[in-house]
Formats: C-alpha cells, structure tokens, sequence
C-alpha cells in the first residue's frame, strides 16, 4: 500500500501508527494544511517509509496532485466531512482508492452530503475504483456488527439500533466538550435526526427520543437521537428492517447546553456581522471549546460503541447487543490519545488492508455492510478492539451473558 493520510489529528494519528506496523505498508504520506501537525507526527513514527506533507484537503487540485506526486493507492480522509466530495473527485482524477469515516451535512448547512457522495458511484464504477464510506467507529464497526448479526444470528433482521456510549469525565474541564470534532458533534446533534420506520425515513427532533440504555461496563446512560449515517445506509441492505435509528448518550451538561445554543443561535453557520468583522457562530463556540487531540490523558472513564439488533432466529425472536468498551486511561497509555479517536481510527486501517489483499473488492461507492464481516472481525481483537456480543432478555448465569471475540467467530 502507499496510503496518504488527510489530517493529523487525534483520529488521524491513530490511523498513521496503526498504518505503520502493516505488512503491507511501502508508503505512508501524512498531509495536514498545518504543516507542523502533520511533520510532529511523522517525526514521532520514525519510519523511512513516512513522510509529513502540507496540503489542504480542501483544495481538490492540490490533493489529486498530491495523489499523482506521492503514487498514492489509497486514500484516507481524516479531515472534516466537509471535504468528502472535493477528496472523493480528486481520486477519480488521479486514480486512487477512497476510504473515509464520516459524511458531512444537513440540508440546513448546505454542505455535500452522503446522497451527493454516493451519486458518484457511478464515476467511480468507470474508473475501476473504490470509495469506502463511513469506515469508522459509527458508522463503521456498528454497520459490520449489523452484518455479522444477519449473517450468523439471526434469520431474519427486524429492527437495527445503534446505541453510543461514553461515561467518561475530563479533568480540568467541567463544562461542554466533544470527544470528535466540536463543529461536527453540535452539527449532528442539532439538526433533524433520521430513523427508518416501516419502509420510510423519518426526520427526529433534536435532543428528543429520551432513552435509558444499559450499556455494557458503563451503567444505564441517557441517549438521544442523533443524525447519523447508519439510519442512512442500513435500509438499503436490509430490506426487512422495520426500525432503524441511531442515538447518542449525552450527560445532563451536554444536554442543556446544546439546547442554549440552538436557542441563542450560537449553532449556526451562516457569517453575522460582529463590529465590522463577519464570523459564523458556531466557529466562535468551536474556537473556545478543547480540541480532541488535546483531551488525551485528560479523559477518565469508559466509551462503548455498538448495535443492538433484533429479529428471528429458528422461529423465535432474539436480539443481540454487538459492541466493543475502550478505556479511556488505557488507550492513553498505549497510544497516546483518547478513546474515541482509537475506535474511529483503527477499523479503516483494517479495510484498507482488505481492500489491498482483495479480500473486500468491488468498484463504486460502497459502504462498510456490503461486505462480509468475518475477515474485519477477525483481525479487530489483534488490531486492538475486542469485540463482544451480549443476548438482550434471555437469562444467563452470573458472568456468561457476554462473550469476548478475537479471532474466534460464532459459528
């Protein structure tokens, strides 16, 4: 592989040093408009085969360049969504695979959204290429565990609910803070949320659809819906759904808070004019708010991603809770960065690995459930996630309700 990396965050340093001990690995380019970011992280690698490189991921002739200069096979995007279209077309014009973790928009923002990416399925067929979206955390893991239910749990998939965790407290912080990008969490969280009810897609309020879930390590956390790819991708492939959502765990400071900026108009992204200066709110709250690579070794506590799926199996109805717990001190001590980031930056590690033995091929925009989820998960437990699978409502002895997957899958 000669992969080139887009941003040198907390998700993209994870992806450079999980990149760096494949055996696949010829090439790995490090790009980030802050030339210093991406040079601190390829200093920190100390491996020939990485360079650092400054480029604007924004700027779609500079990354096809880039593409062209470096050789580059496959690309991973960890800038903002935002930048997911001008990426996606610069690969098609230098002749790149694509792999990204989250898609960008709402219709209130007017940003390129997972519709607009996948309308260049047909582009990428032609020319013989790959786009991978949403091959992240959630989406990504979430969307495999929903595979991996139909394919050996259950016969039939009846409802898919992804259902997002975290329990952790920040020290030296006590108000608002994101563990993913600020601008991107208090976009998802305040536009309309869609879900999949009964053949149709459903817009959700915002902060509505209070539920106490009983997450795995973490307690009962109160969650809420939240616009996110799964309840975009999900129906397409499993046609007898008849629920499909996503929901977000959020403490009672984060609730609130997101309500007071709805309400004051501090989320919006349009430009208002401040004493002669034009500024889009939200970037002022963004702007004041800690970054994630800088809540590393901050975080206490646990976050748990994962997808409860219901359906039948032999006639009777069963549900499976599919999910991997990450601890925020431990990632810390192993890589250096906070929870979340090392679930989101590892799985498009693995697919890209896949995709270059051609044991997940295919041209077009594809996302993460088209595949079989057997050689994903199988390398998850040694890449550093396990992965665990808890049957809801069936009593189990003391201890055996939940089993712990390596490499080892259901049969």
């Amino acid at each position: 592989m000669k992969v080139l990396v887009l941003g040198a965050g907390a998700v993209g340093t994870v992806s450079a040093l999980k990149f760096r001990h494949s055996a696949l690995l010829e090439q790995l380019v490090i790009a980030d408009v802050n030339s210093a970011r991406a040079t601190l992280l390829a200093d920190r690698l100390n491996d020939p085969r990485v360079r650092p490189l400054t480029l604007n991921a924004g700027d779609e002739a500079a990354v096809a360049r880039a593409i062209r200069d470096t050789g580059t096979t496959i690309l991973l995007n960890a800038a903002l969504p935002a930048t997911n279209m001008q990426v996606m077309r610069a690969c098609l014009d230098a002749g790149s695979d694509y792999i990204d973790m989250a898609s960008a928009g709402t219709d209130a923002d007017g940003l390129p959204k997972m519709d607009d990416q996948f309308a260049l399925d047909a582009a990428f067929r032609s020319a013989g290429r790959m786009a991978l979206l949403g091959m992240g955390a959630d989406p990504g893991t979430t969307n495999i565990y929903a595979a991996y239910a139909a394919k050996h749990l259950l016969d039939t998939v009846t409802e898919i609910r992804v259902r997002d965790g975290d329990n952790s407290i920040c020290q030296g912080h006590d108000g608002f803070i994101a563990a993913f990008s600020p601008w991107v969490f208090i976009d998802e969280c305040l536009c309309q949320a869609v879900s999949y009810r009964d053949g149709a897609y459903r817009l959700e309020e915002p902060l509505t659809g209070r539920e106490a879930f009983d997450f795995p390590e973490l307690g009962v956390l109160n969650c809420y819906y939240v616009d996110h790819e799964e309840s975009k991708t999900l129906p397409r492939f499993f046609p007898n759904a008849r629920v499909i959502d996503f929901k977000l765990c959020m403490d009672e400071v984060t609730y609130h808070t997101l309500r007071v900026l709805k309400q004051l108009g501090l989320s919006r992204t349009e430009l208002i004019s401040v004493n002669g200066a034009n500024v889009a709110p939200r970037d002022v709250v963004v702007s004041l708010l800690p970054q994630p690579s800088d809540l590393a070794g901050r975080m206490r506590g646990k976050t748990c991603v994962g997808t409860l799926v219901r359906g039948l199996k032999n006639g009777y109805e069963r549900a499976y809770y599919i999910y991997n717990v990450a601890d925020h001190e431990q990632v810390y001590r192993t890589m250096g960065v906070q929870a979340t980031a090392y679930q989101t930056g590892i799985p498009p590690v693995i697919a890209a690995e896949l995709i270059q033995e051609g044991i997940w091929n295919g041209f077009g925009v594809m996302s993460p459930e088209q595949f079989d989820p057997d050689p994903f998960l199988e390398r998850m437990g040694p890449a550093g996630l396990a992965w665990r699978v808890r049957e809801e409502g069936v009593p189990n002895p003391v201890g055996a309700e939940q089993t712990e997957f390596h490499a080892v899958l259901v049969a």
